[in-house]
């Protein structure tokens, strides 16, 4: 199973993180970014299994494909600003990672304005004026 695969690599990147930040304190971090690069790749697997899954739905729902795609983008996008934050904080950058979570949100925002749009729309054409 690929959770004990997860776990593993984690495991082990701690180990390996908090060993060289004792003694060669400038190589915990590529350490740390090669174990999460390692994590990703674990798990691009069940990530198109969910995009499959997206597919899907959208096919059995009827509803409009960039909806659903849009949503997935949408996921994505406060994944990535997360963990790209908790780098930042395992990097003892606060103020870098509060940043970051910041852009993501602002992101996210920008990112849905046309499915928010699309739902107003919708709703002033069932609501009576």
């Amino acid at each position: 199973m690929a959770i004990w695969q997860v776990l593993g690599v984690g495991l082990i990147t701690l180990v390996a993180t908090l060993i060289l930040k004792e003694h060669l304190k400038e190589a915990s971090l590529p350490v740390l970014l090669a174990g999460i690069l390692v994590i990703l790749g674990l798990v691009f697997e069940p990530l198109e299994l969910i995009w499959e899954s997206f597919r899907e739905f959208g096919y059995l729902s009827g509803l409009k494909f960039a909806y659903l795609e849009m949503m997935g983008k949408i996921l994505g996008t406060a994944f990535l600003a997360g963990l790209a934050a908790d780098i930042a904080r395992d990097s003892e950058q606060e103020a870098l990672a509060a940043k970051i979570e910041l852009a993501g949100k602002i992101i996210i925002v920008v990112m849905s304005l046309p499915v928010l749009k699309a739902v107003l729309k919708g709703l002033l054409e069932v609501l009576p004026r």
